[in-house]
């Protein structure tokens, strides 16, 4: 197929909703770059140029700004991954936010209570993955959410909400792995009660996810992680499935599991997410809990400072 015909998830897609349900930006295909998100939580990753992974958009709701999560991607150049709707993970969790919240959490012993006072500065590099710096969509931090975007980041417990994200990628054009922190910073009360309003969000009713043809709910329940050298916050994974409403041509596929973990402390809850260059065109593995809890861990630990 020519590389700008529209994949199983529709053709050029309208922009992802942000995870506070702000109006989402149009996703670029998996391969191309997303415009910069809109909504109150980290912005959805934007596709990057020239075949690399969708950048994730700046967070919006109850994820780091993103239209949240929903940047309109740039057409990918002469690249496979333009078939398939940039669906990005961080925004994705948070796409399909209909501002539904559970109840829970309350127990946030185990958050140290010198995490307060700190705000979102993501590091160039964690592993093998490098800031895409040619993502469109990344949200800086330093600008505090107003409006809508503000009542609804505040409705899951932040107060005082700024939003952040950063794409960071590993690997060369076209076979890059993709990793995604969405998040916000602010004041935190109860840190394990705000993580479970965000993944409360996922599945739920959502008129902009509707009308991107999408469909995204969790594959059973968030489990708690405690991956090696994490300290002093809360952090929950789950598998999140992105469906496709249309009709997809044969050997396209018609959904796509993206792990995500989420922390939460007294001023940070960032959502990480981790997509596959090299496998998102057969709808297979984007990676392991296990895996991203591990990048989530180290993103984590070097990803704050003073305020």
């Amino acid at each position: 197929m020519s590389y700008n015909q529209p994949g199983p998830y529709g053709a050029q897609p309208p922009q992802q909703p942000g995870p506070y349900g702000g109006p989402p930006q149009q996703p670029g295909p998996y391969g191309q770059p997303a415009p910069q998100p809109g909504y109150g939580y980290p912005q959805q990753p934007g596709v990057p140029p020239q075949g690399y992974p969708q950048q994730q958009p700046q967070p919006g709701y109850g994820y780091p700004q993103q239209p949240p999560y929903g940047m309109q991607p740039q057409q990918p150049k002469k690249s496979k991954a333009g078939v398939i709707i940039a669906v990005v993970v961080a925004v994705a969790v948070i796409a399909g936010a209909g501002w539904y919240f559970t109840q829970g959490g309350g127990a946030s012993g185990s958050v140290a209570a010198d995490t307060k006072g700190y705000k979102l500065a993501f590091p160039a590099t964690v592993d093998s993955y490098a800031k895409n710096e040619q993502a469109a969509g990344t949200a800086k931090g330093d600008t505090p959410l107003t409006g809508e975007q503000k009542t609804k980041a505040e409705g899951i417990g932040i107060k005082d909400p700024h939003q952040a994200s950063q794409q960071y990628l590993s690997g060369i054009k076209g076979k890059a792995k993709q990793m995604t922190a969405s998040g916000f910073w602010g004041q935190i009360d109860d840190p394990e009660q705000a993580l479970d309003a965000y993944f409360g969000t996922i599945g739920a009713p959502n008129p902009e996810t509707d009308k991107l043809g999408l469909k995204y709910e969790k594959v059973g329940s968030p489990k708690a992680f405690t991956p090696d050298g994490f300290k002093g916050a809360v952090m929950k994974c789950v598998e999140v499935k992105m469906t496709t409403t249309k009709t997809t041509k044969p050997g396209e596929p018609s959904s796509l599991v993206v792990p995500t973990c989420a922390w939460s402390d007294h001023s940070t809850l960032t959502a990480v997410n981790h997509m596959d260059q090299t496998t998102i065109l057969t709808g297979g593995s984007q990676g392991t809990l296990e895996d991203v809890s591990k990048l989530a861990a180290k993103l984590y630990n070097t990803s704050q400072t003073k305020v």
